[in-house]
């Protein structure tokens, strides 16, 4: 998690030009309902999604303050090499929740001195081999055979994700 910075940066600007276009499209295809229609589809989404972020973002900033920064990055760090990029495919693959949860324990990981190479196979792990969604969904809906040759085609993913993206900061250090 990035610390304290300014509120009004380049990304916030970014999300503001894309909504007062979106505003205008719906204005010309529309007019003012379809404006207030989609404008209230958005404040259900807040009001449905709001607190569970600010709750995720909350116990990311404790995971943050409790993680040993040394340990991660003993564990997770520059030096780590294949043995972190492992862990932090399998740390993906067992992290038991959705992006809410995901992305801050991974920008936790970087601001604690992680690697990129173990976080990017945190997050590819995270989005290929969770366990929870395996279970709770793949399997069930798909059907185990083809949710577990799925899972075992893309074992190897978050590992070569990793490797490559460890392969290409050392290459950016050095330029």
């Amino acid at each position: 998690m990035a610390g304290p910075g300014r509120v009004l940066d380049g990304q916030l600007l970014g999300v503001l030009a894309l909504l007062a276009a979106l505003a205008a499209l719906a204005w010309w295809r529309g007019g003012s309902e379809l404006v207030g229609s989609g404008l209230s589809g958005g404040l259900a989404l807040l009001w449905r999604f709001g607190l569970l972020i600010v709750v995720s973002f909350l116990a990311a900033g404790l995971a943050d303050a409790l993680l040993p920064h040394e340990w991660i990055r003993a564990t997770l760090g520059r030096e780590a090499g294949l043995r972190g990029v492992l862990l932090g495919t399998l740390a993906g693959a067992v992290t038991p929740a959705g992006p809410f949860v995901s992305m801050p324990l991974a920008a936790v990981l970087i601001r604690s001195g992680a690697a990129v190479g173990p976080v990017v196979a945190f997050v590819t792990g995270w989005s290929l081999l969770a366990l929870h969604r395996l279970v709770a969904w793949e399997a069930p809906i798909l059907g185990w055979r083809f949710a577990v040759l799925r899972w075992g085609v893309c074992l190897v993913l978050p590992v070569l994700a990793g490797l490559a993206a460890s392969a290409l900061a050392r290459a950016f250090v050095r330029s």
